[in-house]
């Protein structure tokens, strides 16, 4: 801005004072303290019609000063000791400091905090002379305090006791006067300058906002169930951007004030000669608080020829005060009156504009305009007016006839402005509001510490009675009568603010009511008066929408955390771009609301907020006062009591829900806490939750310490303390935002990745579209048959994996195959969006025709003497001892036999696996490929026929290992065959087969799988009876198996009940097995019946397989159920279902903290048990040696999901151990989980709603 008053000051021996001359004598009419005097008809001439010109004086250049020690020294001399020693000292070095004043500098004088705060504020300390008066029995007269005592007219003292002109015709009415050459009127005309800092800011702040909204509308709703949440939040927001961007138009311009003129001593200079009408209303302050006001006012320099009055306006008809008023007078012979005695109606809405309006209407009465040169001073009870006040104030008037105000901010010197939790100093509104308004012209008039052209006050029908916020009402009217608005940004007064508790929160409920009186008032809202334009009818209903939005914000910000915490539920989609834009906001918004012109200002403006949020259910409180009575009727006012005269504390009835609030957060600390270190489901929201209450916590705790504990040292010293926690949650819970947001994986990728995995496990002639990421592939076991039997091609199909290598196992394969075609026909879609449909049909027929050259019948063409079936292919005996790629290898150097069973001697559960698998490939392939389809078909119908004579297992005719599984169980479980008898040494044991790691344990559930898939294909009832009797049979004498809830090759029993459960739909047999389907299901999701665990980050598995590969299966046959439309599986259970697959894949794709898919992801495991992949290229050699390195694999192998059989979350990679291993069974589940999850719909944000301490087991105990 540009410099508003010169560098002169006054010569030092004009202001020479001492102690008796503090408050120096002047004339009983109008005599002040000016440096030099003047006769009484200069003095009346002054009070006549602008004309009048102020004489000028010599001028004597001299140094700068501090307002703030004016305000100090003015305090200091006001709260003198009684005797004379202490005010003549105090009075002389007044007068010393102020001598060195000056009037140019262009930045906003401050006051230092540490000075003010050294100010003793103790009400037995007191002014001298006010000490004479204070509660002397023998000055009250009760009879007297009950009589009236009026003011005298303005031109009372005129010669004939009346103004001809002022009193005559042609007098104007009232409004803007001219003061030019033959009554020209001299208009102002405001000037400004760009602040190009605040307006970059602003600038930079409102492309963020609108880069934030459109992320949050787009990227953070998906919500599901809890998009209304969603949506108030991102309401409240919106309505908390709109304050931060009126707030913030008052950083874009700088108002350019004018040098004023000065005379020759350096003393601003005024145009005319005003006569100042202070009035200082008061009710039942004391004496003390009030002798130091009116002192004050009557102390004041004056501009040269200007004159003033002070009226005592008490509305407590105290004699105490009139009597001090009336000594005053007389002994020092000050202009001061005594005014009182006027009659309250009966539910007075406004007793301090009553008063003042009592009083102004004694002094000016009538309805004619007031000479120009006549100014009301307003000053509270309790603020005390600095020496220089009127120098600073008045000429600026003389700018324009149309400067119907000028204001000053306020100060206090009880006020500790590092602990200012209550924001009393209210930096923001003083140094920055303010300020702005100046520049745009905006009146805010803030009800003390201002002067106003009486003519003007009395256009605008004196101080508003109508509303609890006289002030606020007055600057709008004014406004809207095109007056103009100076102010002054220095402090020229210094007041008490109110300290007891209830005081401060009786004070801020009385202008949030006021401000809501006005804006819904028919007659006087800002939206329905006329003369305002747009811009201004916002700026005026600014303070409203504050007060709404404040009341809105601050406890949905308190509520959400708590709400995460008990309820599990969170307002955005937190991701990436949620953490983008809430970051840059949260700087964008930052750099506004702190935008400082001073190093210290951050945290004062930082008590802006704290203020906002102890004060939140005040501003509701009182919302609902004004709409709840009519508008404001029935509202009235009262007075903020400081001094001798506060209030009690009141505390509870204010102090009760910030209490609650703290006590909450607290306890919801606390659970979040233990959450954590506990193990959380859903960590992200939990984790800035906890960060967010320990924000949130931080005003109600500075209220409590104020209020209880202190409000001096211990309280400054934890408001630095809360302060800087306050900037460190804030700038923890963005970076947890980029820590903990969940990832968002690519499941149409994951997708790709595990059939590229099953391109890579197949061996024969391989097809001429594999993907690139196995392009280091080539044709293996080509050579492979078993012509003795009539097999002469059995070659294709997948190395098996895990710890059998390459061998071939039949029965894993076609539970494979069946899964994958499971997932085509389930989830078309996931497969179709991400461009993997070809190659997922490419797996299932490249399984399937594998499975075809696996079986055929044992006699002749028919199948009537029952099948033959090769069950394994591949020596593990030879296949355990080598470790290489395996396109080099012959048939001598590498034998591949096969193993076969015939079903004659049982083999229900082989044939039963091998035709699920063909009856699901051919519904695959029954419109693509209807001649497949058909084959497949064919071989189904054909093998199931075989499957049930006689009803036995393949591998119960085998003997076992004495080390297998298999073979200890059926001796634990009571038989009465001895352990020879049952296995046989490892050495001896039956010539390479792998059926020690793959013997089947039961076939009811094979049956019963293959029956269900064959009633599918066919329709035919026959296979539907099957289901039923094979079922009753699992359950008569296989149940014991399904307590271990497995799904795997070996057991799927819970996957036929699936199966069955889309089959059947809602037909009357369909009951079974949705019970059953959602009894197993709510074991895995919700952890009960004590089999399935759950670690730390998340992964479910079962003790007695914990593979990721049947956590996998389970979570696909999850998916399946949850798309199964049937009125049986309620919305809930089914999104609920859905959110467990997605669980279990996200965290093998990385929510573990690593990917555990080879090829895939972040930190993917590279040693993994894949020989191909670990081996190099041929020619070069490859060896066991190889198999023990700790080097990465030579080849990436794509899709690999290890089996990471273990019970917790930290995944070793090394290859020799069995977690790393990879095979076809375990990774089914994992492929055929991503194409559900790439289809299914909601998103897993969605899915981490619901996880609070109250709704956890909401699913678990209550839908199911």
């Amino acid at each position: 801005m540009g410099e508003p008053y010169s560098d002169r000051r006054y010569d030092q021996k004009d202001f020479d004072a001492s102690s008796s001359d503090l408050f120096s004598e002047s004339s009983s009419r109008e005599r002040d303290h000016t440096p030099a005097e003047y006769s009484g008809s200069e003095e009346a001439d002054s009070r006549r019609y602008m004309h009048g010109r102020a004489p000028s004086h010599p001028t004597d250049k001299g140094g700068r000063r501090d307002a703030l020690g004016i305000l100090l020294r003015l305090a200091e001399a006001l709260e003198m000791d009684e005797g004379g020693a202490g005010a003549a000292e105090a009075g002389g070095a007044l007068d010393s400091y102020y001598a060195d004043d000056n009037y140019g500098d262009e930045k906003m004088r401050q006051y230092d905090p540490d000075l003010l705060n050294s100010f003793d504020s103790n009400p037995k300390r007191h002014l001298n002379y006010a000490a004479r008066y204070s509660r002397s029995e023998s000055l009250v007269d009760e009879e007297d305090a009950m009589l009236s005592y009026e003011a005298l007219p303005w031109n009372s003292d005129l010669e004939g006791g009346h103004d001809p002109f002022w009193e005559s015709e042609d007098a104007p009415a009232p409004g803007v006067i001219g003061t030019g050459e033959n009554g020209e009127i001299k208009r102002f005309k405001r000037q400004t300058r760009m602040n190009w800092t605040g307006a970059i800011t602003m600038f930079v702040y409102f492309c963020v906002l609108c880069f934030y909204l459109y992320i949050r509308v787009s990227k953070t709703m998906d919500l599901g169930q809890y998009l209304w949440y969603g949506i108030i939040v991102l309401v409240v927001e919106i309505m908390g951007a709109s304050t931060t961007l009126l707030y913030g138009v008052n950083l874009i311009l700088h108002p350019v004030y004018q040098p004023l003129p000065k005379d020759e001593s350096g003393k601003p200079m005024v145009t005319l000669t005003y006569h100042v009408r202070v009035l200082v209303p008061c009710y039942k302050e004391s004496l003390e608080i009030l002798a130091r006001t009116c002192s004050a006012a009557l102390d004041a320099v004056l501009p040269e020829g200007c004159t003033r009055s002070v009226y005592l306006c008490d509305d407590g008809g105290d004699a105490t005060k009139r009597k001090w008023v009336q000594s005053k007078a007389a002994e020092k012979g000050y202009s001061i009156f005594y005014v009182s005695g006027r009659k309250r109606a009966p539910g007075e809405m406004n007793g301090k504009s009553a008063n003042l309006n009592n009083c102004l209407k004694m002094i000016y009465p009538g309805d004619r305009a007031i000479p120009p040169n006549e100014m009301v001073a307003i000053f509270d009870a309790d603020q005390v007016a600095n020496k220089d006040f009127y120098l600073k104030t008045l000429p600026l008037f003389d700018a324009g006839d149309d400067v119907g105000m000028v204001l000053s901010p306020q100060a206090f010197y009880n006020l500790n402005q590092r602990a200012d939790i209550f924001n009393h100093s209210n930096i923001h509104f003083w140094e920055y509001a303010q300020h702005g308004y100046d520049a745009i012209g905006f009146i805010s008039c803030t009800g003390t510490n201002f002067l106003i052209r009486a003519n003007a006050f009395k256009q605008a029908g004196w101080s508003p009675e109508y509303t609890l916020t006289e002030d606020y009402m007055l600057g709008m009217v004014l406004k809207q009568q095109k007056w103009h608005c100076r102010y002054v940004e220095e402090y020229l007064a210094v007041g008490e603010a109110p300290e007891q508790v209830r005081n401060c929160f009786q004070q801020r409920s009385r202008w949030c009511k006021g401000h809501f009186q006005i804006v819904l008032s028919r007659h006087y809202s800002p939206l329905m008066i006329r003369g305002l334009s747009p811009f201004m009818r916002i700026m005026y209903c600014s303070g409203v929408w504050s007060y709404i939005v404040g009341a809105i914000t601050t406890p949905l910000f308190i509520i959400i955390p708590l709400l995460t915490i008990w309820a599990g539920i969170f307002p955005i989609v937190i991701s990436w771009w949620a953490a983008l834009a809430l970051t840059i906001y949260y700087i964008a918004q930052s750099m506004v609301l702190n935008y400082s012109k001073k190093w210290w200002h951050p945290e004062a403006l930082w008590f802006a907020n704290i203020s906002n949020m102890i004060l939140w259910f005040t501003y509701v409180k009182g919302a609902v006062r004004a709409l709840t009575g009519k508008f404001g009727a029935g509202i009235t006012f009262k007075t903020t009591i400081k001094g001798a005269g506060k209030l009690l504390d009141s505390v509870l009835g204010d102090l009760w829900m910030p209490l609650l609030c703290f006590i909450l957060s607290a306890i919801s600390l606390g659970v979040g806490i233990h959450k954590l270190v506990d193990g959380a489901t859903v960590v992200t929201t939990l984790t800035i939750s906890v960060v967010w209450i320990i924000y949130s916590m931080i005003p109600p705790y500075l209220l409590i310490h104020y209020t209880w504990i202190g409000r001096g040292t211990t309280l400054q010293f934890m408001c630095r303390v809360a302060f800087v926690l306050s900037f460190v949650t804030s700038i923890c819970a963005m970076l947890l935002l980029w820590a903990v947001y969940p990832k968002d994986y690519d499941f149409g990728s994951a997708t790709k990745a595990g059939l590229d995995f099953y391109e890579s496990q197949m061996v024969g002639t391989l097809p001429t579209n594999l993907s690139n990421d196995v392009s280091y592939r080539g044709n293996a076991f080509v050579y492979e048959d078993t012509a003795q039997l009539g097999f002469a091609d059995l070659s294709g199909g997948w190395c098996t994996g895990n710890e059998v290598g390459c061998v071939k196992m039949t029965q894993p394969t076609a539970m494979v195959t069946a899964f994958l075609a499971w997932s085509l026909l389930a989830f078309p879609t996931g497969y179709s969006k991400s461009d993997n449909t070809a190659e997922a049909e490419q797996a299932v027929r490249w399984g399937a025709t594998y499975l075809l050259k696996l079986f055929q019948p044992t006699v002749g063409s028919t199948y009537d003497g029952g099948a033959t079936i090769i069950y394994q292919v591949g020596n593990w005996s030879l296949e355990s001892q080598y470790w290489g790629t395996y396109e080099p290898l012959t048939a001598t150097t590498m034998p591949r036999p096969a193993y076969n069973i015939t079903t004659a001697v049982g083999a229900s559960d082989l044939a039963g696996s091998m035709a699920a698998a063909f009856a699901a490939s051919a519904l695959v392939f029954q419109d693509s490929d209807p001649t497949f389809a058909t084959q497949l078909t064919t071989a189904a119908t054909d093998l199931y026929g075989t499957a049930t004579a006689p009803l036995a297992s393949y591998t119960a005719t085998f003997t076992y290992t004495c080390t297998s599984v298999f073979a200890k169980s059926l001796v634990g479980a009571g038989s009465n065959v001895s352990t020879a008898d049952l296995c046989v040494t490892p050495q001896d044991y039956d010539e390479g087969s792998a059926l020690v790691a793959y013997n089947s344990t039961s076939f009811y559930d094979d049956l019963l799988w293959g029956s269900a898939w064959l009633y599918l294909l066919t329709g035919e009832d026959t296979y539907m009876t099957d289901v039923n009797t094979y079922y009753s049979a699992h359950l008569a004498n296989e149940d014991t198996l399904d307590a271990e809830l497995i799904t795997d090759w070996d057991n799927l029993f819970w996957a036929s009940n699936v199966l069955l459960a889309n089959i059947t739909g809602d037909s009357a047999s369909s009951g079974s097995f949705h019970q059953a389907t959602q009894a197993f299901l709510k074991q895995w999701v919700c952890g009960s019946g004590g089999v399935v665990k759950y670690t730390n980050k998340g992964r479910a598995y079962n003790p007695s397989a914990p593979t990721l590969g049947d956590s996998l299966n389970t979570a696909f046959i999850s998916a399946v159920y949850a798309n199964i439309q049937s009125t049986q599986i309620s919305s809930a259970i089914a999104f609920r279902l859905t959110c467990f697959a997605r669980s279990q894949l996200r965290y093998v794709l990385g929510d573990s903290g690593r990917s555990l898919v080879s090829g895939w992801g972040k930190k993917p495991p590279t040693h993994v048990q894949d020989k191909e992949a670990a081996c190099p290229a041929s020619p070069a050699t490859c060896g066991i040696a190889q198999l023990n390195s700790t080097s990465s694999n030579d080849r990436t192998l794509p899709g690999g999901m290890v089996t990471f059989a273990l019970f917790t979350d930290d995944f070793v990679d090394e290859r020799t151990l069995n977690s790393s291993r990879v095979g076809i069974v375990n990774n089914v589940g994992f492929t055929a989980s991503a194409a559900g999850m790439n289809q299914a719909s909601g998103t897993w944000e969605q899915c981490l709603q619901g996880y609070g301490e109250f709704t956890k087991n909401r699913i678990c105990d209550g839908s199911w």
